[in-house]
């Protein structure tokens, strides 16, 4: 059976893509990657073969996969969704257009808030919640909704918050080629997780997407609009979820993994990063809630991932220049997150209560 072939350049174009200015043939392209933040065009894609090959971070493959792990789709659909021509229809990301400037905190809470009571929360992305040890008051309270993936729901949500707010400048918003308001989403949609301050303010919002099996795109990404026509980027920003009077505080990785820990343990204090590479973040926070002691939860790889320990060696300098105690935590390496370990202790607990 003979596949129908794509123009990977066109394809890689239609997601965004920035290809470098000066390219050196017809056949050979080089750009961005999409997949390691590479700034430098190690991208290298040939129109001929249809492949392409990051360089930088090693990422290949061809025009559907491309598609497939930046759309967060399996390979079968994005070829249907590439024969069908959907492709032609994927917002473009405008290099060449500036960043609106962010609006304030309380600005972003605001419009946070109201479009997260727009949206509801399907049973899918309810029953992966509760199986990671949440209960419906706890689910209701950190605000978590799936993002809307039909488009008529969608339109009405953004038509109805385009009357309350003026959503330029906040991420994950942006205007059309006509002006309109759209949103960032992804088709295979996910469930919006508020990452908030300490004061309980929403800073931004995380997306956990619903990534299908064998496909290598990233399941956490920021709702951002960065590049976008009138659209504004995500910061980096630190989640705060428990008692913020306690000052002793559990760090870990992930706004969603802090808050499942932070129920799961009785509403102790839980800063999360963003990301391993991002403890450079904390440095505010420690000060604003005057933290004298850390225990760091990150996920058991840190042991095996060199990316991870690097993070926690910049972690314990800047806790040793602050003077803040450290503790670094280890459990059953069966159990990857402190989430898990937590879930896995709760049953353990209910299992001797009912014995």
């Amino acid at each position: 059976m003979e596949y129908a072939k794509f123009d990977i350049i066109e394809v890689a174009k239609s997601l965004g893509i920035r290809f470098s200015p000066v390219q050196k043939n017809p056949v050979e392209f080089t750009a961005q990657c999409p997949f390691c933040g590479d700034k430098k065009y190690h991208l290298g894609l040939n129109h001929e073969k249809e492949q392409f090959h990051c360089f930088r971070c090693s990422e290949k493959g061809n025009s559907v996969s491309l598609y497939a792990k930046i759309r967060g789709l399996s390979n079968k659909e994005a070829y249907k969704e590439l024969k069908n021509g959907f492709y032609a229809q994927i917002p473009i990301p405008l290099a060449e257009e500036p960043d609106m400037p962010i609006r304030s905190l309380k600005e972003r809470h605001n419009v946070y808030y109201d479009f997260l009571e727009l949206l509801h929360l399907n049973k899918k992305h309810y029953q992966n919640l509760a199986n990671r040890g949440l209960n419906f008051s706890e689910i209701r309270r950190f605000k978590y909704r799936s993002i809307p993936t039909d488009a008529k729901f969608r339109r009405r949500v953004l038509d109805e918050l385009s009357r309350r707010y003026d959503l330029d400048g906040i991420p994950g918003f942006y205007r059309d080629e006509t002006g309109k308001m759209q949103m960032y989403y992804k088709s295979c949609g996910g469930i919006f997780i508020p990452v908030c301050n300490y004061e309980g303010y929403i800073q931004g919002l995380q997306m956990r997407l619903d990534i299908p099996k064998g496909s290598d795109e990233k399941k956490f990404r920021w709702f951002s609009s960065k590049n976008f026509n009138g659209g504004t980027g995500a910061k980096s920003w630190v989640h705060v979820v428990g008692d913020t009077t306690q000052k002793e505080a559990w760090i870990t990785e992930g706004a969603l993994k802090a808050d499942i820990s932070c129920a799961l343990s009785n509403g102790r204090l839980f800063i999360a990063v963003p990301g391993v590479n991002a403890v450079k973040m904390l440095n505010d926070v420690l000060d604003t809630l005057e933290i004298t002691k850390v225990y760091e939860v990150f996920d058991m790889d840190k042991r095996s991932k060199p990316e991870v320990k690097q993070a926690l060696l910049a972690l314990r300098r800047l806790l040793d220049e602050k003077g803040i105690k450290y503790s670094g935590c280890t459990w059953d390496e069966n159990l990857k997150g402190f989430d898990d370990y937590c879930l896995a202790k709760t049953k353990e607990i209910s299992q001797l209560l009912a014995a």
